[in-house]
C-alpha cells in the first residue's frame, strides 16, 4: 500500500498573478466542494504574514474544519481553532487547514523576517511542505477505509504573487516544490515524482492580461505544470476580454467566476452561486498518478 500512497489524491498549488486576486477564495471553494462530498482534504499555507490575519483560518471557517498551526506560526500568535476531529473521523484524516510559518508584520515575507526574525530557508520551506502532504497521504494509505475512498484533496496556497519573495528572499516560484518525491506508483512504474499542478488565479482588471500571462510563463519556466487559470470578474462577465486573451496566449482553460461581494457583506449567497464551479474545478484536478 505504501507504493500507492498518493494515487487517490487530487493535488494543486494555488498561485496568484499578484496579491489580493482571490487565491484564498479558490482554496476555500475547493475545500468546500470536498467537504460537500465528505472527502478527506488538506489545505496547507506554508507562509503567512500579517498575523492575526490568517488565510488558513478563513479557509477553515468556510469549509467548516479545524485550523491547525505549526510551532513557528504559533510563535507569531496564531492558534488552533475550529471543530476538533472526532475519533470516528480521525482515520482517514478529516478536513483540516494548516499554517506552517507565520509572522506578525503585514509585509512581504522577507521584510517580515527582517523585522521579526525567525527566518526560514527555502530548503526548510520545501521540506516542511512536502512532509505535511506526505504525512496526509500516508494516513490515507494506512486507513482501513482507503480502498473505499473515491478521492482526497491536498492544496498548497502560496503567499502574494508568483514572483513575490519567500522568507529567504528567493522568488516563491523557486522556493516552493514543483513536485513531490514519491515511491514508484503501480499505475506509473517509471515515475519518481508526483507533479503538483499549478492553479493560477489571474487578474480580471485592466492590465491583468499582461500580469497573468507573465506569471504563468514564469511558473512554466521554473518547471511548474500550469493546469488552469481562474479569474474573478464583476458579475462573472468578460467585459475586458481578459479570459479570452489569456486563454489564447497560454493554451489552457480560463475559468471566469463572478467576483464576491465587497466586505463586510456575507459570502453565503455567493458560495451558493459559485458552488457548482468549484465542484467542477475539483473534478478537473489530476490525481497524483495522472500524467500531466
Amino acid at each position: 500500500r505504501a507504493a500507492r500512497r498518493h494515487d487517490k489524491m487530487r493535488l494543486a498549488t494555488v498561485w496568484g498573478s499578484g496579491t489580493a486576486v482571490g487565491k484564498t477564495l479558490v482554496s476555500a471553494g475547493l475545500m468546500r466542494a470536498a467537504a460537500a462530498r465528505s472527502l478527506p482534504s488538506l489545505f496547507l499555507k506554508p507562509v503567512q504574514t500579517g498575523v492575526p490575519d490568517s488565510d488558513g483560518a478563513f479557509v477553515a471557517r468556510a469549509a467548516g474544519c479545524q485550523h491547525v498551526v505549526g510551532e513557528h506560526a504559533a510563535a507569531a500568535g496564531l492558534s488552533t481553532s475550529g471543530p476538533s476531529p472526532s475519533a470516528a473521523s480521525a482515520t482517514p484524516p478529516p478536513q483540516r487547514a494548516l499554517t506552517l510559518f507565520a509572522w506578525r508584520p503585514a509585509v512581504s515575507p522577507h521584510v517580515a523576517v527582517e523585522r521579526e526574525g525567525r527566518g526560514v530557508s527555502d530548503a526548510e520551506l520545501r521540506r516542511a511542505t512536502v512532509a505535511e502532504i506526505d504525512r496526509f497521504a500516508a494516513a490515507l494509505a494506512a486507513s482501513p477505509m482507503a480502498d473505499g475512498l473515491p478521492d482526497a484533496l491536498a492544496l498548497v496556497e502560496t503567499a502574494g504573487g508568483v514572483a513575490s519573495p519567500s522568507p529567504s528572499r528567493s522568488l516563491q516560484c523557486d522556493a516552493l516544490p514543483t513536485a513531490l518525491p514519491t515511491a514508484k506508483l503501480a499505475e506509473a512504474p517509471r515515475a519518481t515524482e508526483t507533479p503538483l499542478p499549478a492553479l493560477l488565479v489571474g487578474d480580471a482588471a485592466l492590465g491583468g492580461i499582461s500580469a497573468t500571462v507573465c506569471a504563468a510563463e514564469l511558473l512554466r519556466s521554473r518547471g511548474h505544470a500550469l493546469h488552469e487559470v481562474v479569474l474573478f470578474e464583476p458579475g462573472g462577465g468578460g467585459g475586458l476580454g481578459n479570459a479570452e486573451a489569456i486563454g489564447a496566449a497560454l493554451g489552457v482553460r480560463v475559468r471566469s467566476l463572478p467576483a464576491p461581494p465587497p466586505l463586510p457583506e456575507p459570502l453565503d449567497g455567493w458560495w451558493e452561486e459559485v458552488g457548482a464551479h468549484f465542484a467542477e474545478l475539483l473534478d478537473g484536478l489530476p490525481r497524483a498518478c495522472t500524467p500531466l
